[in-house]
């Protein structure tokens, strides 16, 4: 039986805590790994509330923009698609070079599920900055504390559902991240943002 997606997020949760038993509450397969793609459907909001912050983080600033919002928005989806497959395919196309082979699709599995509790802490900052509770000197501190915490997650599940000894998990998640980098910095200068 297919585990749901509520034991896969449970799982996840294990698995940040340290338990690399919580893999056992993932679909380990090639079609689990596929299914664990939707969770980038499911972060959507997530990134409509990112996106909806650049825009008024822009107009309080005072950032000069030649293009629209719409030209902004475009921008940020195809910055956050390109960002969910480009890692995986990275260590696809290196994977037998790396010896990848038979931890490739658990730690792709992984990695996908626990981007939902990773991005919880940015989305809180999000949210209460748009609200207004946290004020806009704090807004960089805290996506930093939030980034933080999403850096440990890539590590963690890097080591546990990867296999990678704790140098190598660092180094694999600082590429992910600087892969993520390039890729929104190549969309913002693809729409002249």
């Amino acid at each position: 039986m297919t585990p749901s997606p509520v034991t896969a997020l449970v799982g996840s949760m294990r698995l940040l805590g340290g338990d690399r038993r919580g893999l056992e509450a993932m679909d380990l397969s090639l079609d689990g790994f596929w299914a664990s793609f939707r969770v980038m459907l499911w972060l959507a909001p997530a990134v409509a509330l990112s996106l909806l912050a650049d825009l008024r983080l822009n107009e309080l600033t005072g950032t000069p923009r030649q293009t629209g919002d719409g030209l902004v928005i475009l921008a940020g989806v195809v910055s956050y698609v390109a960002g969910w497959v480009a890692f995986p395919l990275l260590l696809a196309a290196l994977g037998r070079t790396l010896g990848l082979g038979r931890v490739f699709v658990p730690w792709m599995v992984a990695r996908n599920w626990t981007a939902i509790p990773a991005s919880l802490p940015y989305v809180v900052v999000v949210i209460a900055w748009l609200a207004g509770v946290l004020p806009t000197r704090g807004l960089g501190p805290a996506t930093l504390a939030a980034l933080g915490v999403s850096l440990f997650c890539g590590w963690r599940v890097a080591m546990l559902a990867g296999g990678r000894s704790w140098g190598t998990a660092v180094a694999y998640t600082l590429v992910d991240f600087m892969l993520g980098l390039l890729i929104e910095s190549g969309a913002d200068r693809l729409f002249g943002l």
